[in-house]
């Protein structure tokens, strides 16, 4: 079997993780596996490796151009990549690649799967009229593929009837973690733009500081908020308090210090920040965001605590209540490592090609 991967980019961010991993497992099972993305990427930016044995496609040498002319582009060459390519099962992640792959492929025979890796309000819009058009598009997939349920219900039943839950596969590394015996500091993961509201942590922290002076918060990640977020914390007096480590390849060592890890996002799919925190053994709290990921995770607190979103009042007491318990961190921390063993690569894998294989026979004569 042929499969066609797509996605814009392959700078670091939890959907363009999933897709490395995916393209490496599927070529580990001898599946022939394409790899299309939209332009040749800056060396200079953090990228997942992918595997030598994935082949290449690149839709664009650069970015440059009138923002309609580079999705017209963008489409055309994709519908002419995939027919050249004629696989046997087309995969694309992500709101934009996903709309592009089913209009790029109507009228072949081709199945066509897509992924949804986060909220959809915010990827397809909130509005009747967008709700009305993700689902009249969606309807052209063969296959749909969702994290959760809350995210599966924006879209019409239909759509749902062919669609799987699939949650993200968390690496073997962060169930080896071995925690320290004497953990300290807060611990943020994750990208820093408006949805991941680093802000709201900074000002619940600022709140707690002085009543645990020992307590250092730390902030991996990078983005455009990185600048706004580092002058924030010179205005709260906290410079002595808070480090922004950047983009690091060594999280779990991070995890492996860390006293609590906070997830403050405003929306989220499945976030895999936290589904990595939770296996290394790391106290969570997380907002109760949409659609519906971190709820799934944490289940009614028992594996972690669930914040309301944007209240700092109700973070800075929640990290104040695992700061105060011992009993209650380690407590904790024994329930979450166990709960998130189900979500091991080489069970996600596999749910993936059983998925994919059951689509239906993928050996029908296909569109040239």
């Amino acid at each position: 079997m042929k499969i066609v991967f797509y996605i814009d980019m392959m700078y670091r961010g939890g959907a363009q993780r999933v897709m490395a991993n995916l393209t490496g497992y599927f070529c580990d099972q001898g599946y022939e596996t394409v790899l299309i993305n939209d332009f040749i990427q800056d060396a200079n930016k953090p990228q997942y490796p992918i595997s030598d044995k994935v082949k290449r496609i690149y839709l664009r040498e650069d970015l440059d151009g009138n923002k309609i002319i580079k999705n017209v582009t963008r489409i055309t060459r994709l519908r002419q990549k995939i027919k050249q390519e004629n696989p046997d099962i087309v995969l694309s992640f992500l709101g934009r690649p996903n709309r592009r792959m089913l209009l790029a492929t109507i009228g072949m025979k081709t199945k066509k799967v897509v992924s949804v890796r986060n909220d959809p309000n915010r990827e397809y819009g909130k509005s009747t009229w967008a709700k009305w058009s993700a689902g009249q598009l969606f309807k052209l997939a063969d296959g749909c593929v969702f994290q959760t349920e809350e995210a599966a219900q924006y879209f019409p039943k239909t759509v749902q009837k062919k669609s799987a839950i699939i949650l993200n596969p968390v690496d073997n590394k962060f169930f080896s973690v071995k925690r320290s015996s004497n953990p300290k500091n807060i611990l943020a993961v994750g990208r820093m733009e408006p949805q991941k509201n680093q802000k709201l942590l900074l000002d619940a922290f600022a709140t707690i500081t002085e009543e645990f002076p020992d307590e250092h918060l730390i902030i991996c990640g990078d983005g455009p908020l990185r600048k706004e977020l580092e002058e924030h914390v010179n205005r709260l007096g906290l410079e002595t308090k808070v480090e922004f480590l950047g983009n690091v390849s060594y999280v779990e060592k991070e995890l492996s210090k860390a006293k609590i890890f906070v997830l403050p996002s405003n929306y989220e799919g499945m976030p895999n920040a936290l589904m990595e925190a939770m296996a290394a053994g790391v106290p969570c709290i997380a907002t109760d965001c949409p659609c519906g990921g971190p709820r799934l995770l944490i289940q009614d607190n028992d594996y972690g605590i669930l914040v309301p979103c944007d209240n700092k009042s109700a973070l800075e007491e929640s990290i104040r209540t695992l700061l105060n318990s011992d009993r209650k961190r380690i407590e904790i921390s024994r329930n979450c490592s166990a709960r998130l063993k189900e979500y091991k690569p080489e069970i996600i894998f596999q749910t993936w090609e059983r998925y994919l294989s059951g689509l239906g026979d993928c050996n029908d004569e296909r569109s040239n």
